[in-house]
């Protein structure tokens, strides 16, 4: 296996990213904050081989007891690419804790706050990219928290919302987390405080509490055979997961084909497997989100 790694110390804000289409706005109230300096680059990450990963159990077995290290829902992390630009987010919680968004357009060496503050942003309950200057996001707006769906066209300068939009989005209901809204015949999760929700196509997976589960075509859910799960991505038929394993000091990333067959991506020994972690695929790189470190490899 070849594996390739480069990791960059972010030290500051994180943040967040999205998917949509449709037209353009102006809304001029705030300028976008300016991209923090370049990030020198890290000790290339160290990669190891945890124990092998088990396959997918074709039905959901008992609840494991497992050991993660766990964090504030206000802390969860978003992370989305499309043509190669970034998007990320902390989620943040309406009157607590300020959420956050950026942007990045040189592969995370530097990131630029794309926050809409102006619209009164409390929290993100969702991040898609689509096409390089286009994001979306699902946040609570205002002092009621109305969650709304809003779009960028500008390269997240400015924000508009579209209920549309919000019609046919995907999210944990910020109120309730252990409802999912938007998806069709299901409306509740097998986790009280569901996370890491991802879609794409018909492949939906959700973590909480350190499993990972995905939902099957009749709507049962399906638990992976993983414990202590960090992050985990979806594209088409695949999950992709970051886990705590066995012999791997970090974090070790296993995939789950459609077939339910894992096959181990190898283990990243330098990340912080208890900070915040999000990921995401693109093209054949796994981008990772952790703490203060940004890592792109090639399983």
């Amino acid at each position: 296996m070849s594996v390739t790694a480069q990791q960059w110390l972010v030290g500051g804000a994180v943040a967040v990213l999205t998917v949509g289409a449709v037209g353009l706005t102006v809304l001029a109230l705030q300028h976008v904050q300016a991209a923090p300096a370049d990030r020198e680059v890290a000790p290339v990450p160290t990669f190891s081989q945890p124990a092998p990963v088990p396959s997918a159990q074709p039905t959901p077995r008992a609840t494991p007891d497992v050991q993660v290290p766990s964090y504030d829902r206000s802390q969860e992390r978003f992370l989305a690419v499309a043509d190669g630009v970034l998007w990320r987010g902390i989620a943040g919680a309406c009157g607590s804790a300020d959420p956050l968004l950026e942007r990045s357009a040189d592969g995370g060496a530097s990131w630029a706050n794309v926050t809409p503050v102006y619209l009164g942003i409390g929290q993100l309950s969702a991040l898609h990219a689509f096409a390089g200057s286009q994001a979306e996001v699902v946040a609570s707006i205002g002092e009621t928290c109305e969650v709304q769906a809003l779009r960028t066209f500008t390269q997240g300068q400015f924000w508009e919302s579209y209920d549309d939009v919000l019609m046919n989005s995907q999210y944990v209901d910020p109120a309730n987390p252990h409802n999912i809204l938007g998806l069709a015949d299901t409306s509740t999760s097998p986790c009280a405080d569901t996370r890491a929700l991802n879609v794409s196509g018909s492949t939906v997976a959700i973590s909480c509490d350190g499993l990972a589960y995905t939902l099957a075509a009749d709507f049962s859910w399906t638990l992976l055979p993983l414990e202590n799960v960090a992050a985990l991505a979806v594209t088409d038929d695949e999950v992709t997961v970051a886990h705590v394993a066995e012999g791997c000091a970090g974090l070790a990333l296993a995939r789950f084909a459609g077939t339910g067959v894992a096959t181990d991506l190898g283990c990243l020994a330098d990340v912080d497997a208890a900070a915040p972690t999000a990921i995401t695929v693109s093209d054949d790189d796994v981008l990772m989100w952790s703490g203060d470190s940004w890592i792109v490899t090639s399983p």
